[in-house]
């Protein structure tokens, strides 16, 4: 993904910014966030996930497809919408904030392609696990990076996830 020099610009100050307020030490809550991503491969995600792990993990959508979803997946969900974007596509300070506030130990970005504010959102909350599928520079934004093959079967791509965290 190709940024212009003014959206470079605003990404360094934004990320400076983050950097002088992220030297808090976090307590984790043990619980991971999934980001779900806005195709169809996201429903099925979703349901692999709930059946599969116990209450811990909670999903991020987007309120715009959220009457797709099954009520207990809304219920163990964070919705944003596009108010809660910036002009860049990043999450707003206040956003982030919600997020960080509750303290997941891992949030992992189940979008295959990049997504700014998956990404974004991951580096600015600072959980111990930053997971994301493996694209241009995604080492800047993922400290775990999962292989793309494993993303045309669900069901791997859960193992995977499994073997770093405790799901």
């Amino acid at each position: 993904m190709e940024f212009t020099l003014k959206e470079k610009l605003m990404l360094a100050i934004k990320f400076r910014k983050h950097k002088q307020n992220s030297n808090t030490f976090n307590e984790f809550n043990g619980e991971t966030l999934i980001i779900l991503p806005e195709n169809d491969i996201a429903f099925e995600m979703a349901q692999l996930f709930l059946h599969k792990t116990d209450d811990s993990v909670s999903f991020l959508l987007k309120d715009s497809i959220s009457s797709f979803y099954s009520d207990k997946i809304i219920n163990n969900s964070i919705q944003y919408t596009y108010n809660d974007m910036d002009s860049l596509g990043l999450p707003r300070d206040i956003f982030t904030e919600k997020i960080k506030s509750y303290n997941f130990e891992n949030i992992v970005d189940t979008n295959a392609s990049f997504s700014r504010f998956g990404a974004f959102l991951c580096l600015f909350c600072n959980p111990k696990v930053r997971m994301g599928f493996n694209y241009d520079n995604s080492k800047k934004y993922y400290n775990v990076i999962l292989d793309t093959n494993y993303q045309q079967n669900l069901e791997e791509t859960f193992e995977m996830i499994q073997q770093f965290i405790k799901i």
